[in-house]
């Protein structure tokens, strides 16, 4: 009964510790797009290299999901995460000198290697650490990434406004960051000491790329994850074009990702009793589709509910987009792998819709474009999410000699 006690404390206190990382992991990222057209007056930028400002975090956070079993042989995954809230809070804290171009550049890739390490980790702590509750404790994981983002989204231009520097409102969210190092690194300690004996020999896998289906499935995570990045990172400026404060677009930009919570949360609630989930899949791609459409067509008529739809489509998909490897893997080993692939190469695919829509921009001179390419993706994600029904063919890795093959 002590020791169930014991195992239940220290659950929760290294749930607590992961939350407050998670809550710092999209700041850094989500405050850029408000003031974005600020930066551009003040800096002279086009559309093309504002868009780098995103794209450069989430080719990190490819790179490093491959990276994983690299970083934790070297430093250990508590570390890992350590080291890299240390590096957002640092890389963060830089942004106060955002007005030289190499400063705002060279501290947005610090900071994407940070988010990467930290986010590429919590996963498998989760899975190490919280045995029977990894549903659970990955509910409230991406839920505190939306808070952050939703906290950013729309408290970084009001900041501006009040300090009167887009620098030092970027700048702030070190401050959140940094409350997280201290914070993670206490329970973190506090939970190992007390973390039951278990047996860490996990297999490696080879990533399966030469697997067609498993192609599919990343081409599909990194397409869906990239209509989120590409709101993300231009839904506030295209209001701002279109004559609102930055203040009044960033809590638009928040409502949309306020309302990625609700389509996280209402594929959690009902993904679980479904054996053949593609009706999901065209709910939460209809979804964008309306949002996007309607954002192009009468922006100014109802842009509360496009965010909205925009916010609940994009968060379901990245919810069914991680639920991927589990419905086509045999085992821990297979999900690992395949896992991997989906979320390495996945980031990478997604690091184009950014910078695509910025050359766009630039090309064209509006936001018509951008956001009519969202709605012509989530045509074709439609159509390619019907192939999802139950009992799909299956992708073979090879796994360490230990343990031999594998099936995902």
């Amino acid at each position: 009964m002590a020791s169930d006690r014991q195992m239940k404390r220290f659950q929760w206190v290294l749930l607590f510790g992961i939350v407050v990382v998670a809550i710092s992991l999209r700041p850094a990222v989500a405050s850029v797009s408000p003031v974005l057209e600020t930066i551009r007056a003040d800096l002279g930028l086009s559309y093309t290299a504002l868009s780098l400002l995103t794209t450069i975090p989430i080719l990190c956070m490819g790179a490093f999901a491959l990276t994983v079993p690299a970083i934790t042989d070297r430093v250990g995954r508590e570390r890992g995460v350590f080291w890299g809230i240390v590096l957002i809070t640092v890389a963060t804290g830089i942004r106060l000198g955002s007005r030289h171009v190499l400063v705002l550049f060279g501290s947005t890739l610090l900071v994407g290697i940070g988010i990467a390490v930290t986010q590429s980790l919590l996963p498998s702590l989760v899975t190490e650490y919280l045995p029977g509750r990894e549903s659970f404790a990955t509910g409230v994981y991406t839920a505190s990434l939306t808070v952050g983002a939703a906290l950013a989204g729309g408290v970084t231009a009001p900041i501006g406004d009040l300090v009167g520097s887009w620098p030092a409102a970027l700048a702030v969210w070190a401050v959140l960051a940094a409350i997280g190092v201290p914070l993670w690194y206490l329970s973190w300690r506090w939970a190992v000491r007390r973390k039951p004996a278990s047996d860490d020999g996990g297999d490696r896998v080879r990533l399966p790329w030469r697997n067609r289906w498993a192609i599919v499935l990343t081409l599909f995570f990194g397409s869906s994850s990239t209509m989120f990045f590409v709101v993300l990172a231009w839904l506030a400026p295209r209001y701002v074009a279109l004559g609102w404060g930055a203040s009044h677009a960033g809590m638009l930009l928040s409502a949309f990702v306020v309302a990625q919570l609700g389509g996280n949360l209402a594929v959690s609630a009902v993904g679980d009793r479904l054996s053949d989930q593609r009706p999901l899949f065209a709910l939460m791609l209809f979804s964008v589709i309306g949002g996007a459409t309607g954002v192009v067509i009468a922006p100014q008529f109802v842009p509360w509910i496009w965010a909205v739809l925009l916010g609940i489509g994009t968060g379901g998909l990245f919810t069914l987009g991680l639920t991927l490897p589990v419905i086509y893997a045999a085992g821990p080993t297979a999900t690992d792998g395949l896992a991997s692939m989906i979320l390495g190469g996945g980031y990478f695919i997604a690091a184009i819709g950014p910078a695509a829509a910025g050359v766009l921009l630039d090309v064209t001179g509006g936001y018509t474009a951008a956001f009519g390419g969202l709605a012509f993706l989530s045509v074709v994600l439609l159509a390619v999410s019907m192939r999802f029904e139950p009992g799909r063919e299956t992708v073979t890795v090879q796994v360490s000699e230990r343990s031999g093959r594998d099936r995902v």
